[in-house]
């Protein structure tokens, strides 16, 4: 009998299993309503300096800004100054009408004269000094000549920030433009001055608000609000508001 010569098996195929790759989570735009971005750009063309105010959002959608708010403020073409007492006065008055308070202090807007909508360096001490222990918060600008810049900074985990697109949003109701209102509400905001080139006062320096509303409202509810659902960001708390002034831009 012949010597039988073996025979190799036929080797089996392995399967290759791909790893599925988690689809990127779309990027959180900040949407303005029609009524909100036509009265964004008048007051911006109403004089020649800087102007700030507060987005006030949907209820469902704290990136939907359907009003911009003014309050007093000093203005020259290269800054803008809140006043304290009305920064006070706009909080309490968005409290008694019942606002939650995401929708009416997360969203920090301002213009620039010019071409460029880039913060300055007194827009990002600014936005550090008075947002940054707040769970999330958006500094958006809008320049004279149509640019525009957004950002929103979050607490979430080891915490961040991420530049985000500006879209109008024609799809969501809206009313009709006021610029008869807007211009009153302007005129009554806003002063015009001319630029002083003084030194900044101390980021560290801890006084002003905390005597004004005390440390258990400041470290409290106030500063709370979980955009998860929004953004698909989990976000977490504390915050702070602090001295004079209170706010300030370039």
């Amino acid at each position: 009998m012949k010597d039988s010569v073996p025979i190799a098996a036929p080797k089996k195929k392995m399967k290759t299993t791909r790893r599925k790759r988690r689809p990127k989570e779309p990027t959180p735009t900040l949407r303005f309503s029609p009524f909100a971005w036509a009265k964004l750009l008048f007051l911006r063309d109403l004089g020649d300096t800087e102007v700030g105010g507060f987005g006030i959002s949907n209820e469902d959608d704290p990136l939907l800004v359907e009003d911009v708010r003014l309050i007093g403020q000093r203005t020259t073409v290269v800054s803008v100054e809140f006043d304290d007492e009305a920064v006070a006065d706009f909080f309490d008055a968005q409290v008694d009408a019942g606002l939650a308070v995401e929708r009416w202090f997360r969203l920090w807007l301002h213009t620039h004269p010019g071409d460029s909508a880039e913060p300055s360096a007194t827009d990002e001490e600014t936005f550090e000094r008075v947002f940054g222990r707040c769970d999330w918060a958006v500094m958006a600008i809008l320049a004279t000549g149509g640019q525009t810049y957004a950002r929103m900074r979050f607490k979430a985990g080891p915490g961040g920030q991420i530049e985000i697109p500006i879209d109008v949003d024609f799809s969501v109701p809206f009313v009709g433009s006021d610029p008869v209102r807007w211009e009153r509400e302007y005129d009554e905001c806003v002063r015009p001055e001319s630029p002083q080139f003084a030194p900044l006062k101390s980021a560290a320096d801890d006084t002003g608000w905390k005597e004004f509303y005390g440390e258990e409202f400041l470290e409290g509810e106030f500063f709370q609000h979980d955009m998860s659902d929004a953004v698909d960001i989990s976000l977490e708390n504390d915050g702070r508001l602090h001295d004079e002034p209170i706010f300030a831009a370039e």
